[in-house]
Protein backbone atom coordinates (compact mmCIF):
# COMPACT_ATOMS: atom_id res chain seq x y z
CA UNK A 1 0.00 0.00 0.00
CA UNK A 2 1.50 3.46 -1.25
CA UNK A 3 2.25 6.34 1.02
CA UNK A 4 -0.71 7.92 -0.91
CA UNK A 5 -3.48 5.35 -0.09
CA UNK A 6 -2.34 5.26 3.57
CA UNK A 7 -3.12 8.86 4.03
CA UNK A 8 -6.31 8.19 1.98
CA UNK A 9 -7.32 5.98 4.56
CA UNK A 10 -6.07 8.35 7.76
CA UNK A 11 -8.16 11.12 5.94
CA UNK A 12 -11.39 9.13 5.23
CA UNK A 13 -10.96 7.57 9.28
CA UNK A 14 -10.29 11.14 10.69
CA UNK A 15 -13.72 12.30 8.56
CA UNK A 16 -15.53 9.88 10.04
CA UNK A 17 -14.05 10.34 13.77
CA UNK A 18 -15.08 13.94 12.69
CA UNK A 19 -18.48 13.34 11.58
CA UNK A 20 -19.65 11.06 14.47
CA UNK A 21 -17.96 14.03 17.10
CA UNK A 22 -21.03 16.52 15.32
CA UNK A 23 -23.41 13.69 15.47
CA UNK A 24 -22.74 12.63 19.44
CA UNK A 25 -22.59 16.05 20.11
CA UNK A 26 -25.82 17.73 18.16
CA UNK A 27 -27.89 14.28 19.16
CA UNK A 28 -26.58 13.63 22.93
CA UNK A 29 -28.82 12.03 24.93
CA UNK A 30 -30.03 13.52 28.68
CA UNK A 31 -29.51 11.29 31.75
CA UNK A 32 -31.83 8.71 32.24
CA UNK A 33 -33.05 5.24 34.55
CA UNK A 34 -32.92 2.17 32.88
CA UNK A 35 -35.97 0.60 31.49
CA UNK A 36 -36.99 -2.43 30.32
CA UNK A 37 -34.77 -4.74 29.49
CA UNK A 38 -32.04 -1.89 29.80
CA UNK A 39 -32.33 -2.82 33.65
CA UNK A 40 -30.71 -5.96 33.44
CA UNK A 41 -28.17 -4.92 31.22
CA UNK A 42 -27.23 -1.88 33.77
CA UNK A 43 -27.87 -5.49 36.92
CA UNK A 44 -25.09 -7.01 35.01
CA UNK A 45 -22.45 -4.10 34.93
CA UNK A 46 -22.64 -3.81 38.34
CA UNK A 47 -22.27 -7.37 38.91
CA UNK A 48 -25.04 -8.65 39.95
CA UNK A 49 -26.43 -11.34 38.09
CA UNK A 50 -28.53 -12.89 40.50
CA UNK A 51 -31.58 -10.57 39.09
CA UNK A 52 -31.51 -10.92 35.38
CA UNK A 53 -33.69 -12.80 33.01
CA UNK A 54 -32.21 -15.61 31.52
CA UNK A 55 -33.10 -13.78 27.85
CA UNK A 56 -30.61 -11.50 28.47
CA UNK A 57 -27.70 -12.62 30.82
CA UNK A 58 -25.76 -14.22 27.40
CA UNK A 59 -25.63 -10.55 26.61
CA UNK A 60 -22.49 -10.08 28.79
CA UNK A 61 -19.58 -8.14 26.13
CA UNK A 62 -21.66 -4.48 26.67
CA UNK A 63 -22.43 -4.72 30.50
CA UNK A 64 -18.50 -5.95 30.65
CA UNK A 65 -17.30 -3.08 28.83
CA UNK A 66 -19.31 -0.23 30.96
CA UNK A 67 -17.83 -1.60 33.52
CA UNK A 68 -14.04 -1.55 32.65
CA UNK A 69 -14.64 1.69 31.85
CA UNK A 70 -16.01 3.04 34.86
CA UNK A 71 -13.30 1.39 36.48
CA UNK A 72 -10.87 3.17 34.16
CA UNK A 73 -12.65 5.87 35.40
CA UNK A 74 -12.60 5.44 38.75
CA UNK A 75 -16.13 6.20 38.44
CA UNK A 76 -19.67 4.76 39.31
CA UNK A 77 -21.48 2.74 37.05
CA UNK A 78 -24.58 4.91 36.08
CA UNK A 79 -26.05 6.86 33.23
CA UNK A 80 -23.10 9.08 32.65
CA UNK A 81 -20.98 5.70 31.69
CA UNK A 82 -23.14 4.10 29.64
CA UNK A 83 -23.91 7.13 27.88
CA UNK A 84 -19.94 7.91 27.33
CA UNK A 85 -19.15 3.69 26.30
CA UNK A 86 -22.51 4.64 23.72
CA UNK A 87 -20.73 8.06 22.42
CA UNK A 88 -17.74 5.73 22.15
CA UNK A 89 -18.77 3.39 20.47
CA UNK A 90 -20.11 5.33 17.63
CA UNK A 91 -17.52 6.96 17.28
CA UNK A 92 -15.11 3.91 16.79
CA UNK A 93 -18.12 2.55 14.35
CA UNK A 94 -17.22 5.75 12.03
CA UNK A 95 -13.38 5.25 12.08
CA UNK A 96 -13.83 1.49 11.53
CA UNK A 97 -15.97 2.54 8.53
CA UNK A 98 -13.99 5.20 7.40
CA UNK A 99 -10.87 2.95 7.29
CA UNK A 100 -13.29 0.52 5.54
CA UNK A 101 -14.61 3.05 2.69
CA UNK A 102 -10.98 4.98 2.58
CA UNK A 103 -9.45 2.03 1.21
CA UNK A 104 -12.17 0.46 -0.87
CA UNK A 105 -13.64 3.42 -2.57
CA UNK A 106 -10.63 6.11 -2.99
CA UNK A 107 -11.59 9.20 -2.19
CA UNK A 108 -15.14 8.30 -3.08
CA UNK A 109 -15.33 6.63 0.49
CA UNK A 110 -15.22 10.54 1.54
CA UNK A 111 -18.38 11.25 0.41
CA UNK A 112 -20.04 7.21 1.06
CA UNK A 113 -18.85 7.83 4.62
CA UNK A 114 -22.06 10.60 4.85
CA UNK A 115 -24.48 7.36 4.28
CA UNK A 116 -23.85 6.84 7.53
CA UNK A 117 -25.66 10.23 8.86
CA UNK A 118 -28.36 7.71 9.82
CA UNK A 119 -31.57 8.25 12.57
CA UNK A 120 -31.82 4.63 13.30
CA UNK A 121 -27.49 4.21 13.98
CA UNK A 122 -28.13 7.82 16.32
CA UNK A 123 -31.14 5.86 18.35
CA UNK A 124 -29.17 3.14 18.90
CA UNK A 125 -26.66 5.88 20.24
CA UNK A 126 -29.27 7.56 22.14
CA UNK A 127 -30.42 4.53 23.97
CA UNK A 128 -27.13 3.88 26.06
CA UNK A 129 -28.25 1.04 27.97
CA UNK A 130 -29.12 -1.50 25.22
CA UNK A 131 -26.45 -2.73 23.48
CA UNK A 132 -27.27 -1.86 19.58
CA UNK A 133 -24.47 0.55 18.83
CA UNK A 134 -21.78 -1.60 20.38
CA UNK A 135 -23.22 -4.86 18.62
CA UNK A 136 -23.15 -2.36 15.34
CA UNK A 137 -19.41 -1.26 16.25
CA UNK A 138 -18.32 -4.38 17.00
CA UNK A 139 -19.45 -5.44 13.67
CA UNK A 140 -18.01 -3.15 11.60
CA UNK A 141 -14.41 -4.22 13.26
CA UNK A 142 -15.31 -8.13 11.71
CA UNK A 143 -15.79 -6.52 8.21
CA UNK A 144 -12.62 -4.29 8.04
CA UNK A 145 -11.14 -6.97 9.29
CA UNK A 146 -12.85 -9.82 7.19
CA UNK A 147 -12.07 -7.18 4.23
CA UNK A 148 -8.79 -9.21 3.73
CA UNK A 149 -8.16 -11.80 6.08
CA UNK A 150 -11.88 -13.30 6.91
CA UNK A 151 -9.85 -16.29 9.77
CA UNK A 152 -8.72 -13.14 11.39
CA UNK A 153 -12.12 -11.78 11.82
CA UNK A 154 -13.43 -15.49 13.59
CA UNK A 155 -12.65 -14.28 16.87
CA UNK A 156 -14.65 -10.78 16.47
CA UNK A 157 -17.82 -13.37 16.17
CA UNK A 158 -17.14 -14.37 18.90
CA UNK A 159 -17.60 -11.37 20.67
CA UNK A 160 -20.34 -10.82 18.86
CA UNK A 161 -22.05 -13.51 19.89
CA UNK A 162 -22.34 -12.72 23.47
CA UNK A 163 -23.22 -9.40 22.82
CA UNK A 164 -26.48 -10.55 21.10
CA UNK A 165 -27.81 -13.75 20.29
CA UNK A 166 -28.84 -12.81 16.55
CA UNK A 167 -25.35 -13.01 16.29
CA UNK A 168 -26.45 -16.68 14.64
CA UNK A 169 -27.93 -15.12 11.41
CA UNK A 170 -24.41 -14.05 10.74
CA UNK A 171 -22.82 -17.35 11.74
CA UNK A 172 -25.12 -18.66 8.87
CA UNK A 173 -24.44 -16.24 6.67
CA UNK A 174 -20.65 -17.14 6.69
CA UNK A 175 -21.10 -20.83 6.22
CA UNK A 176 -23.43 -20.26 3.37
CA UNK A 177 -21.06 -17.69 1.75
CA UNK A 178 -17.85 -20.15 2.87
CA UNK A 179 -19.60 -23.30 1.77
CA UNK A 180 -20.54 -21.41 -1.79
CA UNK A 181 -16.99 -21.35 -2.27
CA UNK A 182 -16.15 -25.09 -1.09
CA UNK A 183 -13.94 -23.07 1.55
CA UNK A 184 -13.98 -26.27 3.72
CA UNK A 185 -11.37 -25.38 6.25
CA UNK A 186 -13.35 -21.57 6.42
CA UNK A 187 -16.83 -23.34 7.25
CA UNK A 188 -15.14 -25.46 9.75
CA UNK A 189 -13.77 -22.51 11.30
CA UNK A 190 -16.79 -20.66 11.69
CA UNK A 191 -18.88 -23.87 12.94
CA UNK A 192 -16.17 -24.34 15.76
CA UNK A 193 -16.09 -20.31 16.81
CA UNK A 194 -20.07 -20.31 16.87
CA UNK A 195 -19.80 -23.74 19.07
CA UNK A 196 -17.64 -22.36 21.53
CA UNK A 197 -19.50 -18.84 21.62
CA UNK A 198 -22.95 -20.88 22.42
CA UNK A 199 -21.24 -23.33 24.45
CA UNK A 200 -20.36 -20.06 26.52
CA UNK A 201 -23.31 -18.27 26.30
CA UNK A 202 -25.06 -21.36 27.28
CA UNK A 203 -23.54 -21.51 30.83
CA UNK A 204 -24.49 -18.16 31.27
CA UNK A 205 -28.34 -18.21 30.46
CA UNK A 206 -28.34 -21.10 32.63
CA UNK A 207 -27.77 -19.07 35.42
CA UNK A 208 -30.27 -16.40 35.04
CA UNK A 209 -34.02 -16.29 36.35
CA UNK A 210 -36.99 -18.43 33.87
CA UNK A 211 -39.08 -16.20 31.69
CA UNK A 212 -42.57 -15.45 33.22
CA UNK A 213 -43.51 -17.49 30.24
CA UNK A 214 -42.26 -20.14 31.84
CA UNK A 215 -41.20 -21.80 28.89
CA UNK A 216 -37.41 -22.81 27.20
CA UNK A 217 -35.86 -19.76 25.64
CA UNK A 218 -35.24 -21.56 21.92
CA UNK A 219 -39.23 -22.45 21.97
CA UNK A 220 -40.19 -18.88 23.20
CA UNK A 221 -37.62 -17.11 20.39
CA UNK A 222 -39.51 -19.51 18.01
CA UNK A 223 -42.92 -18.50 19.29
CA UNK A 224 -41.90 -14.67 18.92
CA UNK A 225 -42.02 -14.77 15.19
CA UNK A 226 -45.93 -15.37 14.63
CA UNK A 227 -46.23 -13.16 17.44
CA UNK A 228 -44.06 -10.31 16.07
CA UNK A 229 -45.84 -11.40 12.24
CA UNK A 230 -49.30 -10.34 13.65
CA UNK A 231 -48.06 -7.17 15.39
CA UNK A 232 -46.03 -5.25 12.75
CA UNK A 233 -47.68 -6.94 9.54
CA UNK A 234 -50.91 -8.02 10.12
CA UNK A 235 -51.60 -5.07 12.90
CA UNK A 236 -53.34 -7.98 14.94
CA UNK A 237 -51.97 -7.81 18.74
CA UNK A 238 -51.97 -11.18 20.66
CA UNK A 239 -52.77 -11.60 23.91
CA UNK A 240 -51.64 -14.04 27.18
CA UNK A 241 -52.46 -14.54 30.32
CA UNK A 242 -48.50 -13.82 30.83
CA UNK A 243 -48.32 -10.50 28.91
CA UNK A 244 -50.80 -8.18 30.70
CA UNK A 245 -49.07 -5.49 31.25
CA UNK A 246 -47.64 -4.99 27.41
CA UNK A 247 -51.13 -5.02 25.75
CA UNK A 248 -52.54 -1.73 24.63
CA UNK A 249 -56.28 -2.67 25.08
CA UNK A 250 -57.82 -5.57 27.17
CA UNK A 251 -58.93 -8.92 25.54
CA UNK A 252 -61.42 -8.85 22.92
CA UNK A 253 -61.89 -12.42 23.49
CA UNK A 254 -59.88 -14.95 25.65
CA UNK A 255 -59.29 -18.93 24.31
CA UNK A 256 -58.63 -21.27 27.34
CA UNK A 257 -55.75 -23.67 26.35
CA UNK A 258 -56.52 -27.40 26.61
CA UNK A 259 -55.03 -29.46 29.69
CA UNK A 260 -52.90 -31.24 26.81
CA UNK A 261 -51.58 -28.15 25.57
CA UNK A 262 -48.05 -27.63 27.57
CA UNK A 263 -47.12 -23.72 26.62
CA UNK A 264 -45.23 -23.06 30.41
CA UNK A 265 -47.51 -20.67 32.26
CA UNK A 266 -49.89 -19.81 29.34
CA UNK A 267 -52.78 -20.69 30.04
CA UNK A 268 -54.41 -18.36 28.07
CA UNK A 269 -54.57 -17.22 24.80
CA UNK A 270 -56.97 -14.31 22.94
CA UNK A 271 -56.68 -11.17 21.10
CA UNK A 272 -56.89 -7.38 21.90
CA UNK A 273 -57.62 -5.89 18.41
CA UNK A 274 -56.50 -4.63 15.29
CA UNK A 275 -54.23 -1.47 15.15
CA UNK A 276 -53.36 -0.68 11.52
CA UNK A 277 -50.90 1.70 12.22
CA UNK A 278 -48.58 -0.84 13.37
CA UNK A 279 -48.32 -2.40 9.52
CA UNK A 280 -47.94 1.17 8.08
CA UNK A 281 -44.96 1.92 10.81
CA UNK A 282 -43.08 -1.38 9.86
CA UNK A 283 -43.23 -0.10 6.10
CA UNK A 284 -42.32 3.34 6.76
CA UNK A 285 -39.14 1.52 8.88
CA UNK A 286 -38.36 -0.61 5.79
CA UNK A 287 -38.96 2.17 3.03
CA UNK A 288 -37.05 4.60 4.54
CA UNK A 289 -34.15 3.00 7.26
CA UNK A 290 -31.41 3.20 4.80
CA UNK A 291 -32.37 5.58 2.54
CA UNK A 292 -32.49 4.54 -1.61
CA UNK A 293 -30.31 2.09 -1.05
CA UNK A 294 -32.80 -1.08 -0.98
CA UNK A 295 -33.33 0.22 -4.71
CA UNK A 296 -29.55 -0.05 -5.33
CA UNK A 297 -29.20 -3.04 -3.40
CA UNK A 298 -32.20 -4.41 -5.36
CA UNK A 299 -31.44 -3.32 -8.40
CA UNK A 300 -27.51 -5.10 -8.27
CA UNK A 301 -28.78 -7.92 -6.73
CA UNK A 302 -31.25 -8.93 -9.75
CA UNK A 303 -29.24 -7.62 -12.83
CA UNK A 304 -26.86 -10.93 -11.20
CA UNK A 305 -27.49 -12.59 -8.24
CA UNK A 306 -24.98 -15.31 -8.29
CA UNK A 307 -22.20 -12.59 -9.66
CA UNK A 308 -23.10 -10.93 -6.52
CA UNK A 309 -22.75 -13.90 -4.37
CA UNK A 310 -19.46 -14.87 -5.55
CA UNK A 311 -17.61 -11.14 -5.31
CA UNK A 312 -14.86 -11.19 -2.44
CA UNK A 313 -16.04 -12.65 0.78
CA UNK A 314 -16.76 -9.65 3.19
CA UNK A 315 -19.27 -8.42 0.29
CA UNK A 316 -20.79 -11.19 -0.19
CA UNK A 317 -21.19 -11.58 3.69
CA UNK A 318 -22.33 -8.34 3.97
CA UNK A 319 -25.26 -9.40 1.07
CA UNK A 320 -26.44 -12.21 2.47
CA UNK A 321 -26.31 -11.60 6.46
CA UNK A 322 -27.31 -7.67 6.12
CA UNK A 323 -30.58 -8.94 3.46
CA UNK A 324 -31.48 -11.30 6.14
CA UNK A 325 -31.60 -8.78 8.86
CA UNK A 326 -33.44 -6.88 6.65
CA UNK A 327 -35.88 -9.35 5.74
CA UNK A 328 -36.47 -10.27 9.56
CA UNK A 329 -36.93 -6.55 10.65
CA UNK A 330 -40.44 -7.10 11.82
CA UNK A 331 -40.00 -11.00 12.94
CA UNK A 332 -37.85 -10.02 15.57
CA UNK A 333 -39.71 -7.61 18.15
CA UNK A 334 -42.24 -5.65 18.44
CA UNK A 335 -40.30 -2.43 17.71
CA UNK A 336 -38.71 -2.58 14.57
CA UNK A 337 -37.26 0.63 14.55
CA UNK A 338 -35.05 -0.69 17.02
CA UNK A 339 -33.86 -3.95 14.99
CA UNK A 340 -33.40 -2.46 11.04
CA UNK A 341 -30.18 -1.25 12.31
CA UNK A 342 -28.80 -4.65 12.34
CA UNK A 343 -29.27 -4.88 8.27
CA UNK A 344 -26.69 -1.87 7.72
CA UNK A 345 -24.25 -3.99 5.96
CA UNK A 346 -26.41 -4.93 2.91
CA UNK A 347 -26.50 -1.49 2.80
CA UNK A 348 -23.51 0.77 3.79
CA UNK A 349 -21.22 -2.23 2.48
CA UNK A 350 -22.74 -3.94 -0.19
CA UNK A 351 -25.03 -1.29 -1.31
CA UNK A 352 -22.44 1.36 -0.82
CA UNK A 353 -20.08 -0.84 -3.31
CA UNK A 354 -22.97 -0.86 -5.86
CA UNK A 355 -23.08 2.70 -5.54
CA UNK A 356 -19.45 3.25 -6.17
CA UNK A 357 -19.24 0.92 -8.94
CA UNK A 358 -22.26 1.56 -10.79
CA UNK A 359 -21.80 5.12 -10.88
CA UNK A 360 -18.27 6.66 -10.94
CA UNK A 361 -19.37 9.96 -11.92
CA UNK A 362 -18.74 12.01 -8.48
CA UNK A 363 -21.40 14.13 -9.56
CA UNK A 364 -24.12 11.06 -9.75
CA UNK A 365 -22.50 9.38 -6.37
CA UNK A 366 -23.13 12.38 -4.52
CA UNK A 367 -26.42 13.16 -5.39
CA UNK A 368 -27.35 9.29 -4.72
CA UNK A 369 -26.17 9.67 -1.09
CA UNK A 370 -27.70 13.40 -0.89
CA UNK A 371 -31.34 11.58 -1.90
CA UNK A 372 -30.74 8.96 0.28
CA UNK A 373 -29.70 10.66 3.52
CA UNK A 374 -32.94 12.83 2.77
CA UNK A 375 -35.11 9.84 2.70
CA UNK A 376 -33.52 8.59 6.10
CA UNK A 377 -34.10 11.34 7.63
CA UNK A 378 -38.09 11.62 6.60
CA UNK A 379 -40.12 10.10 9.22
CA UNK A 380 -37.71 12.73 12.13
CA UNK A 381 -38.40 15.59 10.03
CA UNK A 382 -41.98 14.63 10.08
CA UNK A 383 -41.80 13.83 13.63
CA UNK A 384 -40.70 17.20 14.11
CA UNK A 385 -43.33 18.88 12.13
CA UNK A 386 -46.21 16.61 13.32
CA UNK A 387 -45.15 15.12 16.86
CA UNK A 388 -44.27 11.93 17.92
CA UNK A 389 -45.51 9.48 20.55
CA UNK A 390 -44.43 9.39 24.15
CA UNK A 391 -41.82 6.62 24.81
CA UNK A 392 -39.79 6.04 27.56
CA UNK A 393 -35.97 7.16 28.26
CA UNK A 394 -34.60 9.06 25.05
CA UNK A 395 -37.08 10.96 22.82
CA UNK A 396 -37.42 8.98 19.63
CA UNK A 397 -36.02 10.79 16.43
CA UNK A 398 -37.71 7.72 14.19
CA UNK A 399 -41.24 6.91 15.56
CA UNK A 400 -44.07 9.10 14.85
CA UNK A 401 -48.00 9.15 15.39
CA UNK A 402 -50.40 7.07 13.00
CA UNK A 403 -50.80 10.43 10.37
CA UNK A 404 -46.77 11.14 10.49
CA UNK A 405 -46.38 7.18 9.02
CA UNK A 406 -48.77 8.03 6.54
CA UNK A 407 -47.13 11.21 5.48
CA UNK A 408 -43.91 10.03 5.67
CA UNK A 409 -44.62 7.15 3.68
CA UNK A 410 -46.56 9.18 0.75
CA UNK A 411 -43.03 11.64 0.76
CA UNK A 412 -40.92 7.93 1.04
CA UNK A 413 -42.87 6.78 -2.30
CA UNK A 414 -42.35 10.06 -4.00
CA UNK A 415 -38.66 10.05 -3.36
CA UNK A 416 -38.51 6.31 -4.35
CA UNK A 417 -40.22 7.05 -7.67
CA UNK A 418 -37.72 9.58 -8.34
CA UNK A 419 -34.77 7.63 -7.33
CA UNK A 420 -36.38 4.90 -9.93
CA UNK A 421 -35.92 7.21 -12.72
CA UNK A 422 -32.68 8.37 -11.52
CA UNK A 423 -31.17 5.18 -11.24
CA UNK A 424 -32.23 3.94 -14.41
CA UNK A 425 -31.24 7.21 -16.12
CA UNK A 426 -27.81 6.57 -18.19
CA UNK A 427 -26.04 9.63 -19.70
CA UNK A 428 -22.93 9.22 -21.23
CA UNK A 429 -20.55 9.85 -18.04
CA UNK A 430 -17.06 10.90 -17.92
CA UNK A 431 -15.54 7.66 -15.92
CA UNK A 432 -13.50 8.73 -12.98
CA UNK A 433 -10.50 7.32 -12.14
CA UNK A 434 -11.28 6.06 -8.89
CA UNK A 435 -10.95 2.38 -9.36
CA UNK A 436 -14.49 0.55 -9.55
CA UNK A 437 -14.54 -1.67 -5.85
CA UNK A 438 -14.61 -5.19 -5.95
CA UNK A 439 -15.67 -5.54 -9.81
CA UNK A 440 -17.44 -8.13 -11.27
CA UNK A 441 -14.55 -9.66 -12.79
CA UNK A 442 -12.37 -9.72 -9.64
CA UNK A 443 -11.74 -12.84 -8.28
CA UNK A 444 -13.30 -14.43 -5.42
CA UNK A 445 -11.40 -14.19 -2.00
Amino acid sequence: MTITANRRILLTALLGVALACVLAAAFRPSLYAPYAEGTDYFRMARGDFSNVYNFYRGRVLHPYAVRLAAQAAHAPIDANVFRAVSAGTLIAFFCFAGVYYGAEYSWAGCVLLFLLANPRLIEAYRNYYWQEMFHTAVCMLFFLLARTRPWLALPVVFLLYLTRESTIVLVGALFLVALSRRDWKLCLGVLAVALAAMKVQGALVAGGLPNHHGIPTAFLDFLRIPYNFAYNICGVEIWTNTLPTVTILPPKWVVQLPSWVHLGNIRQVGYSGFFWPNPVQTLVTLATAFGILPLVFIQKVARDWRSALHERFDVAAALVYGGLMFLLTPLVGTVPDRYVIDAWPAFWIFGAGAVSADFPAWGRKTEIVLLSVFVAWIPSLVGLAMGRPPVSGAPTLTRVTPAGAIVSLVIAAACYWAAWRFLNRRPSEKISADPSPWPLNSPAR
